[in-house]
């Protein structure tokens, strides 16, 4: 069943104020990816994310592991094993509202070759990183209006009702 995720407008509501003291440690959790992740040249071991979305990360990586046949060069050659972050305490490029990485329900792969504002990416509508986090709700930045496209981008929370 796909999720159907809260409006960026209500995600205060939904998944806390993650200005508050104490709620990082209270409403985020890390998932382990089923292959190896890394940023830069640093390898990482999970993905902290909202307690909210974990399940639904799991099962979104566990189908692109085995859309990808489980194999690591595979997930090397689509780039999905370029981590660019998910937790950040920031507000939105150019606004005042908090950024979804501030709630823990958005995740950035692959910056470098799926650029803010570009409109030449990797990731596209048929990429299986794209349609895996679709079927579970996850709304895609690529799909944002041709002057603000974030192909990096993935979140666990709606633009439109």
């Amino acid at each position: 069943m796909k999720n159907v995720w809260p409006l960026q407008s209500e995600c205060p509501t939904y998944y806390g104020d993650p200005r508050k003291a104490g709620w990082y440690a209270a409403n985020t959790v890390p998932v382990k990816c089923p292959w190896p992740i890394h940023v830069g040249r640093v390898q990482v071991d999970h993905i902290q994310i909202h307690k909210k979305c974990a399940e639904s990360l799991k099962r979104t990586l566990s189908a692109i592991w085995v859309a990808c046949n489980q194999d690591v060069a595979i997930i090397k050659a689509k780039h999905y094993d370029v981590y660019d972050g998910s937790y950040n305490l920031r507000v939105m490029r150019g606004g005042r509202l908090l950024s979804m990485h501030s709630y823990a329900c958005a995740i950035d792969w692959d910056a470098e070759h799926n650029a803010f504002h570009s409109t030449r990416h990797l990731f596209q509508p048929d990429s299986i990183i794209v349609q895996e986090f679709e079927k579970e709700g996850w709304v895609w930045g690529g799909r944002w209006s041709p002057v603000s496209v974030d192909a990096m981008h993935f979140q666990a929370a709606r633009i439109h009702p």
